[in-house]
């Protein structure tokens, strides 16, 4: 792309102005290259080089920078020009949440019965039944178990099922250019465990006549593991554990092979997106039960509908949705991403949610806040498609609306990472004197930034810099940095 025809007004910021507040309107300039500015920009040599950089980082690129205080607008490149988000698109999927739901929402997963206990004992089978709780944990199945002890309940006869029905389809695999080996690519579920994943300890002892040991916790009545490894050689590790896949009976089948080097026992962790989630959900729930002191008899794990006119034996209720969305953003959650925007359509467009409702909700949200309904094409939760095409001013909308609502601006803001500190911004823009709430994008060949940016002057810019067709990730993210800290102590 070369050196972008972009220029950043400092002394001609009149030409520029933003509506956020009653209008929601932008206007800007129609023009992409600006005319010569006034000598206080031209000699902003570190600002000029920083998007010079960019121009040598990407192909393509989109910028927009607004001042909140003034409402003008301090540098722009392109901002109509819609391009590949990456997990910018986060930021859609929870600012709609935080609107739609609110700050305070809680999801609950429920264990229900045909019939209730009597003298300690469920005569049947037990259902749980998630309602796209995106952070239940082990530790929460253990919570749940508990509450099932402390209901007097000692012993359930039948078997366990997972009912993932407030979600259609009941499982789904997000992938990226159709690649799904990768961990990043969540499996999503109404009712889930871990975000669907399993890690598996592989021990191998150092006498070879003994077997290996594998260690899934909970999880341990869904794992099954075949094949042969030993110690190798001092230096030389293959060992190797990969997914044959779901068995069909609420299980899944791993294949080890290699060996492995070290003294005393080896042990090496491999972590697995869930083939089968009812299967790990329910095993592992019937785990935590058994360690509750609550007996299973019956042998079943898996999926399952839960009957008409079960009662809800105990439940367990999330965090509330400001402290999820802050996982989400800060570490850019991939998995918590999709299951909120399923959740969207189930909530507020009806049972069963799936993404086509949530993306329909977030359009609606969008347009409720004054953003136009032209802002791109939407097709995930979490931006790992190359089919979502969202443009910078689309992101700079969405900031300011957060911004001017007391109802989500705390929690919205304090959901972003923060530089020098924590997220994704942990290592970046360390610089005294600058604050930075925001949330970065990232594909092989796409750097984003969108958030909200200050400097010594104490005012707040609303900042979203898009780069696609990158060439070199490290001198992208460098570039868009510069330009983020040339513009927050720009003063303007």
């Amino acid at each position: 792309m070369g050196m972008l025809p972009l220029m950043c007004c400092m002394s001609v910021l009149f030409m520029h102005t933003v509506v956020f507040a009653a209008e929601s309107q932008i206007q800007t300039s129609a023009q992409n290259q600006f005319p010569s500015v006034a000598s206080e920009a031209q000699s902003t040599a570190a600002f000029q080089q920083a998007l010079e950089r960019i121009g040598k980082a990407a192909g393509t690129a989109g910028v927009l920078v607004v001042s909140l205080s003034s409402g003008k607008v301090v540098c722009e490149y392109r901002p109509k020009d819609v391009l590949v988000p990456a997990s910018l698109m986060k930021l859609l999927t929870s600012y709609a949440a935080l609107k739609k739901l609110g700050p305070s929402f809680r999801f609950t997963t429920k264990v229900l019965a045909a019939e209730g206990p009597v003298d300690g004992v469920i005569s049947g089978d037990i259902w749980i039944k998630g309602s796209g709780d995106p952070f239940f944990a082990s530790e929460n199945a253990l919570q749940l178990a508990e509450a099932v002890k402390e209901k007097g309940i000692r012993q359930i006869r039948g078997s366990i099922f997972v009912d993932n029905s407030f979600f259609q389809p009941l499982s789904e695999r997000i992938c990226l250019d159709s690649d799904c080996k990768g961990t990043y690519n969540p499996v999503v579920s109404a009712t889930a465990i871990n975000f669907n994943t399993l890690t598996v300890k592989i021990t191998i002892p150092a006498k070879s006549r003994k077997a290996f040991i594998a260690d899934s916790g909970l999880a341990e009545g869904y794992v099954r593991v075949s094949g042969q490894a030993g110690p190798g050689k001092k230096g030389g590790n293959s060992l190797g554990l990969r997914s044959l896949g779901a068995t069909g009976n609420g299980r899944e089948q791993f294949q080890l092979s290699g060996r492995a080097s070290g003294r005393g026992g080896r042990v090496r962790e491999f972590r697995f997106n869930a083939a089968d989630p009812a299967g790990l959900f329910a095993h592992s729930m019937r785990a935590a039960l058994e360690r509750s002191g609550v007996r299973v008899l019956g042998t079943g794990a898996k999926e399952g509908t839960t009957p008409p006119g079960a009662e809800v034996i105990v439940s367990y209720d999330s965090p509330q949705l400001a402290e999820l969305i802050s996982g989400l953003n800060r570490y850019s959650n991939n998995f918590m991403a999709e299951m909120l925007l399923k959740s969207l359509g189930g909530y507020v467009a009806g049972v069963p949610g799936d993404s086509e409702r949530g993306i329909a909700v977030v359009r609606t949200t969008l347009s409720e806040a004054g953003i136009p309904e032209q802002i791109g094409t939407l097709d995930c939760g979490s931006g790992l498609s190359r089919f979502c095409r969202i443009s910078p001013e689309t992101f700079c909308r969405l900031l300011a609306a957060a911004w001017n609502d007391n109802g989500i601006r705390e929690e919205f803001i304090s959901s972003l990472a923060a530089n020098g500190e924590q997220g994704t911004l942990r290592r970046r823009m360390r610089q005294p004197d600058l604050t930075v709430r925001g949330k970065t994008g990232t594909l092989n060949d796409v750097i984003g930034f969108a958030g909200y940016v200050s400097g010594p002057s104490g005012k707040t810019y609303a900042a979203v810099v898009m780069l696609n067709e990158v060439r070199d990730r490290a001198k992208a993210r460098q570039a868009v940095d510069s330009l983020i800290e040339q513009v927050a102590f720009s003063g303007v």
